[in-house]
């Protein structure tokens, strides 16, 4: 069984599938960019945005946790030489390892309490974060009229939380600094720096 998101992802409509890899594109030369040795994934789903990182990063250490270990079969399957776990981004890290990038790709909207979420990956990251969630009311818009979840005008049934610009950039700067809103249609991304990471010498 397969994934919402992981369906999403595989689309055969040409135009979805040009939007997608725009934003997969937007999104990993963003990581580029921040130069990150070492990445968590939080949410990490079926492997797909793990593959992406890995031709253009293929010597970074990538850890991916994600709550259905069905998924994971799939990630590592994708991925053999990245390293995957089962577990949730409510849960306190068992771990004391920060890394160099923490990434969470279309989780906090799921969520009941993103500001819980938020805590996870500024508990989780040395440098910086990477947030990515659904650019409203444009991505329900989007299913609306590809005829997607017409009872509930274009929401996704497991969106619980809903971000514009503003509002994401708010909710990320309670946790970090410098932090920058992008917009990739019908995305936003958020990358913010640790309050508690060290000053450039």
């Amino acid at each position: 069984m397969t994934s919402s998101n992981y369906e999403k992802y595989q689309t055969s409509n040409p135009l979805m599938q040009a939007v997608i890899q725009r934003f997969l594109r937007h999104l990993c030369a963003t990581i580029v960019e921040l130069r990150p040795a070492t990445i968590l994934d939080l949410g990490c789903g079926e492997g797909l945005v793990a593959r992406e990182i890995g031709r253009r990063l293929p010597n970074v250490r990538y850890v991916g946790i994600d709550l259905s270990e069905e998924v994971l079969c799939t990630a590592r399957e994708m991925n053999p030489t990245f390293e995957f776990h089962q577990g949730s981004i409510l849960e306190e890290s068992k771990d004391t390892e920060l890394f160099d990038l923490v990434l969470c790709v279309e989780v906090l909207e799921h969520l009941e309490r993103s500001d819980l979420g938020l805590d996870r990956i500024a508990a989780s990251t040395r440098e910086h974060a990477l947030i990515s969630v659904p650019w409203e009311p444009y991505f329900r818009l989007g299913n609306f009229l590809r005829g997607k979840y017409l009872g509930s005008w274009g929401n996704h049934p497991e969106h619980l939380q809903h971000f514009s610009p503003t509002s994401l950039r708010d909710l990320v700067s309670t946790r970090f600094s410098q932090v920058r809103v992008e917009t990739c249609f019908p995305w936003l991304m958020a990358v913010g720096r640790s309050k508690n990471a060290p000053v450039p010498g």
